[in-house]
């Protein structure tokens, strides 16, 4: 059952600061990643080898394609 970034950071005892203080970028970059905005591959994976979890284990946020 995949799961968002979020849940595993949090299950993982780190704050957004110390994520992204790990993966060498800026929390600012890193809410972006969390919430689906900037998750390129290479940033998943960073995540994942820190995490210790798969790219198949993250479930990404829905991008709703609906007009207002």
């Amino acid at each position: 059952m995949a799961v968002s970034m979020k849940a595993l950071r949090v299950n993982a005892n780190l704050t957004q600061e110390e994520m992204a203080r790990k993966m060498g970028i800026s929390r600012d970059v890193y809410i972006q990643i969390e919430n689906g905005k900037d998750a390129k591959a290479y940033y998943i994976y960073a995540f994942c080898q820190l995490i210790g979890c798969t790219p198949d284990d993250i479930s990404t946020p829905k991008i709703s394609t609906k007009f207002q």
